[in-house]
């Protein structure tokens, strides 16, 4: 019997003691805040702040909230008269809400050219294209597409909703803390946090403008005259020959009077030498 009380008296002792932590922790005492925000620091991301909702409510007063596509459409027209043709397209913009986000003018020996940038609803998308194809002199080049960005959208969102939650329990744990330390420390958080969100915002305020607003390229361009021209004719071609030798002729005579030191320069030696000569004899 005391051999058997001598072998289990250190389990039993080790037995009551870890029945007495485990109690005050249960009574409230347990480890300090500093502890515990070091524990929130090092945990991953995801385990700081659970992804909140998905925000069906916002996506419910979206057009389409199930299927949400970016439009992009090309068109090219061959013009006959360039100017006339373009201020006939910023007349049209108007009826369809639409207005033209950038525009480049180019002016070459062969060919004038606009090439627009035009941003107009979703809606009035294919009645543009249309309307625009019709202008000018004829459609070389039109096309069109749609891209599904659902998917992006409502990543987009629940990203942003997850890091504001995220921002929101940063702020709360900044409010509880006594050290300087775990202050600054919060506060570079924050703000690592908040450029985060912004971007993440700007991202999606840009994909928000692509479904409401689609985009239209329109190129139309003009071939210029002199390039039509056919091939000249002979006596075009003699005319031009018999300007080309006078030209010629006028070139040379230019170029002898620019050597007129030289020949003064020859004539003073001619006459040096017939003198030196005229002496000796």
């Amino acid at each position: 019997m005391k051999q058997f009380l001598v072998f289990f008296q250190p389990a039993l002792f080790l037995f009551i003691v870890g029945a007495c932590q485990n109690s005050s922790d249960s009574n409230g005492v347990y480890t300090s805040y500093d502890d515990d925000y070091e524990e929130f620091l090092d945990a991953p991301l995801t385990e700081k702040a659970a992804s909140a909702p998905f925000a069906e409510k916002e996506l419910e007063d979206v057009p389409g909230r199930n299927r949400m596509l970016v439009k992009r459409g090309s068109l090219e027209v061959e013009s006959k008269q360039l100017e006339t043709d373009n201020q006939q397209i910023r007349k049209i913009l108007p009826g369809f809400d639409a207005f033209i986000d950038s525009e480049n003018f180019i002016n070459s020996d062969y060919s004038s050219s606009y090439r627009l940038n035009i941003k107009v609803p979703v809606a009035k998308f294919d009645a543009l294209m249309d309307t625009l194809s019709r202008v000018g002199e004829k459609t070389i080049n039109k096309s069109s597409n749609a891209e599904d960005v659902s998917r992006q959208y409502r990543d987009l969102n629940a990203t942003i909703e997850s890091k504001k939650a995220l921002e929101t329990r940063y702020r709360e744990l900044l409010g509880k803390a006594t050290q300087i330390q775990d202050m600054l420390e919060i506060e570079r958080s924050l703000n690592n946090l908040r450029n985060e969100i912004e971007g993440y915002e700007g991202r999606f305020r840009t994909l928000q403008n692509d479904i409401s607003f689609s985009t239209i390229n329109l190129y139309f361009y003009q071939v210029n005259d002199q390039n039509r021209t056919e091939k000249p004719s002979f006596l075009n071609r003699l005319a031009k020959s018999f300007q080309g030798g006078w030209d010629m002729f006028l070139w040379l005579l230019l170029a002898l009077v620019r050597l007129w030191p030289l020949a003064v320069l020859a004539a003073g030696t001619y006459l040096l030498i017939i003198l030196l000569k005229n002496r000796k004899e």
